[in-house]
């Protein structure tokens, strides 16, 4: 009988199952329990003053106005902190990778002790910095362990523009040209020609077929260069450990391609409690396998 009333009356069916509702002894005990435990506050909720009433609303009001701002702000800044976190971990990789890469050019194979990695490479880049000569086959001592290194030239300049951060900066520069007149013994007369810095004058001088100085000319121009040096990078050691845990990245070979693995320490789920209700979830931060990180395959 119900379900034609539902459809051809469905206004009549809904009054009923309301009605059904209400009058069903367990809502009814339901209704008589919470009016025990409401009738009495109830009542000494109107029994107070009117500017007692007004300022418990007022508490109500701006307590429940800070716990809907900790709801919003709170998630959001933990997301923004667990995002930062990841970048953190997968910069540090990144960096431990181009060391490995260095590490390689030097020794011919890849480091899986961190601690040895960074060290030498940061000999080595200091090295050629002091002296530009120490190329080639050299021994370079970490911790009074030698190793035997072959440095290519001007491999601290690679570094500088891999791990330091460059600004661009402009400078005036002054350029003296000269006039000189020289010699032609093919043709039996003088020629004039023009050259930059005094450098290219003293060679002119010491020829020959030169004869005189004519004239000078004197010019300043702007040149943009990148400069390295206000802020050269460091290979420290606090970027071999995860920004989140503090554990060691795991840097190993591959037994099966020999290539090299650089993972994170979180490899699953690492969970903080922050605030008492929330928590900091940090999932695994990827890792790196040869060339390939693995956050760049999505």
């Amino acid at each position: 009988m119900r379900w034609p009333i539902l459809f051809t009356n469905p206004e009549l069916f809904l009054l009923r199952v309301i009605k059904a509702v209400r009058t069903s002894p367990l809502v009814v005990r339901v209704g008589a329990a919470l009016r025990t435990v409401t009738g009495p506050i109830s009542r000494r909720w109107h029994a107070l003053p009117r500017a007692t009433a007004i300022l418990i609303l007022d508490w109500l009001i701006f307590v429940a106005i800070v716990i809907l701002v900790v709801v919003i702000y709170v998630p959001q800044n933990i997301w923004a902190e667990e995002d930062a976190y990841r970048l953190e971990s997968r910069r540090r990789m990144e960096i431990v990778q181009a060391a490995e890469r260095y590490y390689y050019k030097l020794r011919g194979h890849y480091a899986t002790e961190g601690d040895t990695l960074f060290m030498l490479v940061s000999q080595a880049h200091d090295s050629l910095i002091a002296d530009s000569t120490f190329i080639g086959n050299q021994i370079i001592r970490v911790a009074g362990v030698p190793f035997r290194v072959n440095l290519p030239a001007f491999m601290d300049r690679e570094m500088d523009t891999t791990f330091s951060v460059g600004r661009l900066l402009r400078r005036v520069a002054a350029d003296t040209t000269y006039g000189v007149r020289l010699w032609n013994v093919d043709r039996g007369d003088h020629d004039s020609l023009y050259v930059s810095g005094s450098a290219a004058l003293a060679q002119m001088r010491a020829a020959d077929a030169f004869r005189q100085v004519l004239d000078t000319t004197y010019t300043t121009r702007s040149e943009v260069f990148v400069d390295y040096d206000w802020h050269r990078f460091r290979l420290e050691q606090k970027l071999l450990f995860g920004p989140v845990t503090g554990e060691l990245y795991d840097l190993r070979i591959d037994s099966a391609t020999a290539e090299l693995i650089i993972a994170s320490p979180i490899t699953d789920v690492y969970e903080e409690s922050r605030y008492l209700f929330f928590k900091f979830n940090a999932r695994g931060h990827g890792r790196i396998v040869g060339d390939d990180p693995s956050w760049r395959r999505r």
